[in-house]
């Protein structure tokens, strides 16, 4: 009887939070969800990544997100060699509830960065991004109290007495992002600012009134320093607020290369997200163009019997990323 109750009440928890946008861990992986702004932000010409979560794996049908990005800075000439513009593509995909509910989000932007002094050591970029959002619910994956059984299964063949029409919506939405870099001999830092939904997009899903979609703020803030030419030190910090909920990520990773000819690092690290109380460890692996990331949340919060288990993947390819750049840009 504790196991049903446990998912019913995960599967509330999810209904609820549909109104949020999905989040990341890695939010690094996933860098055109987290800033527009981060549209061509980053050493190379092009970069490729893909970040994937589960959550809930072991309670039942797990919560499922997936990212997937690619973003090109355009050839620099004779007429921009203190500005650069980038476009970027980004895709974010959400589903959960036995995959009955399912979230689109497909996103186009392209970043403007000006360079504020002739060295190129500061630089300040803005994007526009412009998303198209669909939300698919389809009613005969799940099951409700209606069609409880009394032997801690349901019986969808039984009726659920509900009447509602709006299984799916979709609209257009504009966001935008700045961000503000600084470059030095052994570090460099960037932060930055997004916010979300400025159209304001209705959307009429789990009822039969239409919602506004609420905004979402974003702040977000990177350092790195070299400690020497085989170790470096990344710390980062992300805040979000969308309506009534806010959360703040903050961590730091460790970088090193077992040689100064190698192309190869290994990196250790740690968040702590203070509204839940949890941790996140991170092992990482640097290998010429590409790297990719695991990490695991340790819930310090102790609501339910049981612990959810949550994990994600990431992937990231960036071409040309040994350009003899001083110091690279923080690891968003």
């Amino acid at each position: 009887m504790h196991r049903p109750l446990l998912i019913l009440f995960l599967c509330l928890a999810t209904i609820c939070c549909s109104a949020q946008d999905p989040k990341f861990s890695q939010y690094f992986a996933a860098p055109l969800t987290l800033n527009p702004a981060f549209t061509g932000f980053f050493d190379g010409d092009y970069r490729v990544a893909a970040n994937t979560r589960q959550q809930w794996g072991n309670l039942g049908d797990p919560y499922n997100t997936y990212s997937v990005s690619g973003d090109l800075k355009l050839v620099e000439d004779e007429n921009f060699i203190n500005s650069y513009f980038s476009l970027g593509l980004s895709g974010l995909f959400d589903e959960s509830l036995n995959k009955a509910l399912k979230s689109q989000y497909i996103s186009a932007s392209v970043s403007y960065y000006q360079y504020m002094d002739e060295e190129h050591r500061f630089k300040f970029g803005l994007a526009p991004q412009v998303s198209y959002v669909s939300k698919y619910l389809d009613y005969n994956k799940l099951t409700f109290a209606s069609q409880y059984n009394g032997d801690g299964g349901f019986n969808s063949a039984m009726p659920n007495y509900l009447d509602l029409k709006n299984d799916k919506t979709s609209y257009f939405d504009l966001n935008i992002g700045a961000n503000f870099a600084a470059s030095f001999d052994y570090w460099s830092f960037a932060v930055g600012y997004a916010q979300y939904h400025l159209t304001k997009p209705q959307e009429a899903l789990l009822s039969n009134s239409t919602d506004i979609v609420s905004a979402r703020k974003t702040v977000n803030f990177g350092l790195l320093y070299l400690l020497n030419n085989n170790i470096d030190l990344n710390v980062t910090g992300v805040y979000n607020a969308q309506k009534n909920n806010r959360d703040m990520i903050f961590g730091t990773v460790l970088g090193l290369k077992p040689g100064d000819e190698t192309k190869i690092k290994l990196n250790f690290g740690m968040w702590y997200k203070f509204n839940e109380a949890s941790f996140y460890p991170y092992i990482g692996v640097v290998m010429g163009n590409i790297s990719a990331g695991m990490n695991y949340t340790v819930y310090g919060s102790k609501l339910l019997s049981a612990t959810p288990r949550t994990y994600e993947l990431s992937f990231i390819y960036r071409h040309n990323n040994f350009k003899g750049f001083k110091v690279p840009c923080p690891r968003f």
